[in-house]
């Protein structure tokens, strides 16, 4: 007989009470619950505004927020939302990520995807991410537009999984550019995975040439120190 009005964890299975995420409170808390640099998200002994590799090297962006690391189970959601075609996950894994982010941006820019590759993939998981915060920030009062026009791709490049740290930057280069003007002073970058942040550096550097005063970026996942 169905059970109406229980639902299961999507990891770990069990039942659990209905909720808007894919996942059980003790899950998230064994997945999420971390202590982590406020400004570029990597892992830390103790949690902390700004690590000392950000005192030294600090990034573009003011801060990051994210769910977890790079690693399973998120690294298989990652998958299936950026290379199988299960662009709904991008709806679970906004939720879960909204849930993170206290005071969201008023303004949200998706990591854009160049033409070709976009035609090649039919979607770009960030843009899904992106809408799914601003329905989930707008719900909760929070006054947020996620704009898909202002941020285009328009050199093509190899994709960076696999690439070295400095080959990922020299990759990026002269490929993104700001389209139309942003009156929005506090803006948030969009992306499934943040690996080096060569992609956002580049992106935070065209967003500050238009005038854009703070940089928050809002990722799924943050891949580990290397």
């Amino acid at each position: 007989m169905q059970n109406f009005g229980v639902s299961h964890c999507d990891y770990c299975g069990l039942a659990m009470p209905p909720s808007n995420t894919i996942w059980c409170q003790p899950c998230l808390n064994l997945i999420a619950n971390v202590s982590r640099c406020q400004r570029c998200g990597l892992q830390t002994e103790h949690e902390t505004d700004v690590c000392g590799d950000c005192l030294i090297h600090p990034p573009q962006w003011d801060r990051l927020f994210c769910i977890s690391d790079y690693s399973e189970p998120l690294r298989e959601y990652v998958g299936k939302l950026k290379y199988a075609q299960q662009f709904w996950l991008a709806q679970d894994l906004g939720v879960l990520l909204s849930a993170y982010i206290p005071d969201p941006a008023p303004l949200i820019l998706p990591v854009p995807l160049h033409w070709k590759r976009f035609w090649w993939r039919s979607y770009n998981q960030s843009d899904h991410l992106g809408w799914t915060l601003e329905r989930e920030f707008n719900r909760r009062e929070h006054h947020v537009r996620c704009d898909t026009k202002i941020l285009k791709r328009i050199k093509a490049t190899r994709p960076q999984q696999g690439l070295s740290r400095s080959f990922r930057r020299s990759n990026l280069i002269g490929a993104f550019k700001v389209m139309k003007p942003i009156n929005e002073k506090h803006v948030a970058i969009v992306d499934d995975v943040v690996t080096t942040g060569a992609t956002i550096n580049l992106l935070c550097a065209e967003l500050r040439k238009a005038g854009v005063e703070r940089i928050d970026v809002y990722a799924v996942c943050r891949t580990g120190r290397s």
